[in-house]
């Protein structure tokens, strides 16, 4: 059975004994319950995050990003199959981290530019439970804030995963010149927002490639 067909299982399975959404309850990891986010040192290993930087920027400069309504300075990559496939890959440790069981809804990647700020905001439905790892910069620094007041600084790899339906996170305008950043984005399997399971387009992912592969 591939990986695909589990996650459906798995979302199934938890419909059924779980009806009504929005009286789902889950266990929830107690800090991240308690301040919103968790700082994960090493979530991807550094040369990882600095290839898919690279790889970012090599999109850009070819032609094959976007501007986007929320930052729209900034260059932005969705439907990206080898930022789907950590998507996947990055599930079972999300899940460690969060304590809950997860579901995956999509994946983002986005370039930061000079100037380049992000406004003061919670996510929609499809982002419950949400990485951003920060995959490398040049110049400034790779702060995000979250409310009230946190500041949480990551090195190339590092993570801030965050309820982001519920905490407020921001950024202040980039000083550097360029800054990579990977969003990855689940919801609880069962819960008030399970319908969101891979964005509603679940033929992004095909049945055919299987854990084994990834």
């Amino acid at each position: 059975m591939n990986v695909f067909s589990l996650l459906f299982l798995r979302h199934n399975a938890w419909i059924a004994s779980a009806p009504e959404f929005l009286c789902y309850d889950p266990p929830v990891n107690a800090g991240l319950r308690e301040k919103g986010y968790l700082l994960v040192k090493g979530l991807i290993e550094p040369c990882m995050a600095r290839v898919f930087y690279k790889t970012l920027l090599l999109k850009h400069w070819r032609g094959e990003s976007f501007r986007d309504n929320h930052i729209p300075t900034a260059a932005a990559v969705s439907d990206d199959a080898a930022v789907d496939a950590l998507l996947l890959e990055l599930l079972p440790r999300i899940e460690e981290i969060s304590s809950f069981r997860l579901v995956p809804a999509y994946s983002y990647a986005r370039v930061y530019f000079h100037g380049d700020a992000m406004v003061r905001h919670r996510d929609r439905p499809g982002c419950e439970v949400s990485a951003s790892i920060h995959l490398g910069r040049h110049g400034g620094d790779s702060c995000l804030w979250f409310a009230p007041n946190d500041r949480v600084d990551m090195a190339a790899g590092d993570a801030a995963v965050y309820m982001g339906c519920e905490a407020e996170h921001w950024r202040e305008p980039f000083t550097g010149n360029t800054m990579g950043q990977m969003f990855l984005h689940y919801v609880v399997s069962g819960g008030r927002f399970a319908q969101n399971y891979f964005d509603g387009r679940p033929d992004r992912f095909p049945p055919s490639v299987s854990k084994a592969s990834c």
